[in-house]
C-alpha cells in the first residue's frame, strides 16, 4: 500500500535478520504485532528500537527481509546462507534483540537484486528497481531457503512470500497486452515464485509457516482506462481468483492481506468496490472460500491510520480517533476466528508515513496506550 521509508533510504539500509521464540501464529489466540522499518537501517541501535517494540507488548514484529540487500552480488552457492555473497550483519542483530526481549518475527522477503532481475521487465517510470520481477523463480527460491536455514535454528518460523505482488510498486509489471487487451500476468508470474520460495523455506524448516498473497488492498477497476498499463494495479479479489486458475494454485499455509482503510469505521461496503479494507474483509473471506484457499488462516501484516496526511496516503484523522479506530479493529478481528496475526504499521512516524504509535518526536500518541492494552 504505501511507499516504505526504505525507498528513500535503500542506499544505507544494512541487511538484517529478526528471531523469534514465540507461540504458533497458527493457534488458536490472535497474535498482534507491529512493524518498525527504522530497524534495519544501518546507523540505528537495533537493540534500542526492538525495546520500543516490546514495550508496546507486541507479540511479534514484522520486518522486512529485503533479497537485493542481502544478496547484492549473486551468490556462488545460492542455497546456504554461508556463502559469502550474503550480508546477513543487521539482521542477525535483529534476531538477537528480538530473542532477548522474547518477541516473534515475521520475516517477509522481497526485493530483485539487479542480477536476479527480468530483463524483459524493464524499470517503468520513477518505480523502483527492486519492484522488478526476479528472471529465474528458482533464486527466489534459493534465498529463501538460504534465509530460513539461518533464522530458523534461531527461532524465527514465521514468513511472508513477498510483499504487495499486485502493485507495482514491489511487483513490475502488473499486466501484459494480448490480442489487444491488457490482462493481469502478475498471478502468473507471482505463482511460479511463491511455489520456489515455498519449497525452499519448507525444505529448510519444517515448522515454517509460509504466508502468500500479501496483497495491497486497491486495485484499478479498469486497467484498460487506468493510465499507466502496464502498471495498473490489480484488485486483491482478482489477484487471488487468478492465483486460484488451473497450473497455479501456489502453495501456501497462511493468506497475508493489508486492509488499510480509506474511510471511519463502517459496517458497509464501498459501491462498486475495488478496495478491501478491514470494514469489507468479508468481501475478501468469500473470495477466498470460493478458491483451493477456502481453509487457510489469514495474516493481516499491515493496517494502520495516518495522524498526518502524506503523499503516498492521504487519509488521516486524529491522534485521539486513531486510538479509538486501533480498538475497533482489534474488536473486528477478534470476531473473525480466520485472522490469527494482526499487525500495526507502523511503531514510529517518518517524513513519509504517520500512522505510528509514536510521533517522529519520539512521543507516545493516544494510540499508543491503547495498543498496549489490547496487546497486553
Amino acid at each position: 500500500m504505501r511507499i516504505r521509508h526504505h525507498i528513500i533510504a535503500a542506499s544505507t539500509l544494512a541487511l538484517a535478520t529478526t528471531a523469534a521464540v514465540a507461540p504458533n501464529a497458527m493457534g488458536a489466540r490472535l497474535l498482534l504485532g507491529v512493524q518498525d522499518d527504522r530497524m534495519v537501517h544501518l546507523g540505528e541501535n537495533v537493540d534500542t528500537r526492538m525495546a520500543l517494540v516490546a514495550g508496546t507488548k507486541a507479540k511479534v514484529v514484522r520486518v522486512d527481509l529485503r533479497w537485493d540487500l542481502v544478496a547484492a552480488t549473486r551468490p556462488a552457492n545460492a542455497r546456504s546462507d554461508a556463502d559469502p555473497a550474503y550480508n546477513w550483519a543487521q539482521y542477525d542483530a535483529i534476531v538477537a534483540a528480538a530473542k532477548k526481549r522474547r518477541v516473534s518475527v515475521i520475516f517477509t522477503i522481497w526485493g530483485t537484486p539487479g542480477w536476479a532481475a527480468d530483463p524483459a521487465a524493464p524499470v517503468q517510470g520513477n518505480l523502483p528497481a527492486f519492484g522488478r520481477r526476479p528472471q529465474r523463480p528458482a533464486d527466489a527460491g534459493n534465498f529463501a531457503e538460504a534465509a530460513a536455514k539461518r533464522y530458523s535454528r534461531r527461532g524465527v518460523h514465521m514468513w511472508e512470500a513477498w510483499n504487495e505482488p499486485n502493485i507495482p510498486l514491489f511487483w513490475q509489471p502488473q499486466y501484459r497486452k494480448v490480442r489487444g487487451k491488457w490482462v493481469a500476468d502478475s498471478p502468473r508470474a507471482y505463482s511460479a515464485v511463491l511455489k520456489s520460495m515455498y519449497r525452499g523455506i519448507h525444505r529448510a524448516d519444517r515448522k515454517a509457516r509460509v504466508a502468500g498473497g500479501v496483497t495491497a488492498p486497491a486495485g484499478d477497476t479498469n486497467p484498460q482506462t487506468c493510465g499507466y498499463q502496464p502498471n495498473c494495479r490489480v484488485e486483491p479479489r482478482a489477484f487471488i481468483r487468478a492465483l486460484n486458475a488451473r497450473g497455479l494454485r501456489p502453495p501456501m499455509d497462511v493468506v497475508s492481506h493489508h486492509p488499510y482503510p480509506l474511510r471511519a469505521p463502517s459496517n458497509h461496503n464501498f459501491a462498486g468496490a475495488s478496495y478491501i479494507d478491514l470494514y469489507n474483509l468479508s468481501y475478501y473471506t468469500r473470495t477466498l472460500n470460493g478458491t483451493y484457499l477456502r481453509r487457510k488462516p489469514i495474516w493481516l501484516t499491515e493496517f494502520g491510520v495516518a495522524t498526518r496526511k502524506v503523499k503516498e496516503y492521504r487519509f488521516a484523522t486524529t491522534e485521539a480517533r486513531q486510538a479509538a479506530w486501533l480498538r475497533d479493529a482489534v474488536r473486528r478481528v477478534k470476531a473473525t476466528p480466520r485472522v490469527k496475526v494482526f499487525v500495526w504499521y507502523l511503531l514510529q512516524d517518518h517524513p513519509d508515513w504517520a500512522s505510528g504509535l509514536y510521533r517522529q518526536n519520539g512521543k507516545a500518541k493516544p494510540a499508543m496506550k491503547a495498543f498496549r492494552a489490547l496487546a497486553r
